[in-house]
């Protein structure tokens, strides 16, 4: 009798169970495969910008606008605030792709721009920009390096590449970080912009520029710490089995999204 009750309800908690893992699969690939698409469209537009085919990757750019607008239409999953940042972002691309004054450098970091804003918005963990840490770091140190030296020309020219990046990347940021951790790079930056920041002595210069690089330091830091939490494993083991097996697949998920994200950086930087 006990082993029929136990039967009994091992079998209501897979029938419990089932419908949920059901819907939240397709949901989930539902939503995957539309953000699999768009990050094609951006990848593909970006290796042609780099090829200087501008005519071409322009086309796909506009292609992506209208199919992310189809996209969004009734998806509640998308924020308010995301969808203003990347049609923000494809307006950069499209408008940057259009300039004939426009470098093929410009063009090359607004497509950039574009494809992390969107891997962004997609990625549940690891987001693509975060490997744009050594080139916006390694820029700022010239930045400092300008200061030290006394160099006022390398250090303008420096802090032109490093606000360059900076903005590349930003949106992107702006998708998975507080708010108040990009205003305090902001205020940083309207300090080292303003004119007195020139005659203030290079020992407060570097001591200010020292404190923006922790700053930016800790941005790619803190989305580090998002990755290695611990606290989802953790869960699993002390919640129940319904839970455990919802959150099994969660983590099946991260571990995909972990594998996503190499193979996203080896198209990036084809």
């Amino acid at each position: 009798m006990k082993k029929r009750i136990a039967a009994m309800a091992v079998f209501m908690i897979m029938a419990l169970a089932l419908p949920f893992y059901s819907l939240a699969d397709h949901r989930a690939g539902h939503m995957d495969s539309s953000w699999d698409d768009l990050n094609k469209l951006t990848d593909t537009a970006l290796q042609l910008t780099k090829q200087n085919r501008f005519e071409e990757s322009l086309q796909l750019v506009n292609y992506f606008g209208r199919e992310f607008e189809k996209s969004i239409k009734g998806n509640n999953d998308v924020s308010a605030a995301e969808i203003r940042t990347i049609s923000a972002s494809q307006q950069t691309a499209v408008d940057k792709l259009q300039e004939t004054g426009a470098s093929p450098d410009q063009k090359v970091r607004a497509l950039i721009r574009l494809r992390l804003v969107v891997d962004a918005a997609a990625s549940e963990h690891q987001p693509l920009w975060s490997s744009m840490e050594a080139p916006v770091m390694s820029a700022f140190t010239q930045v400092k390096d300008g200061v030290k030296d006394g160099n006022n020309q390398a250090f303008e020219q420096n802090w032109e590449e490093f606000v360059s990046l900076y903005e590349t990347v930003y949106p992107s940021m702006l998708m998975d970080l507080e708010s108040e951790q990009l205003k305090r790079i902001e205020a940083h930056k309207s300090v080292v912009e303003d004119s007195f920041f020139a005659e203030i002595p290079v020992e407060s210069q570097v001591n200010q520029l020292t404190l923006m690089e922790e700053d930016l330091q800790n941005l790619f830091e803190r989305v580090k710490e998002d990755e290695a939490d611990p606290s989802l494993w953790w869960v699993m083991i002390s919640t129940g089995s319904i839970i455990f097996m919802a959150l099994s697949y969660t983590g099946w998920r991260k571990y995909k999204g972990e594998k996503d994200k190499m193979n996203r950086e080896r198209d990036f930087n084809k």
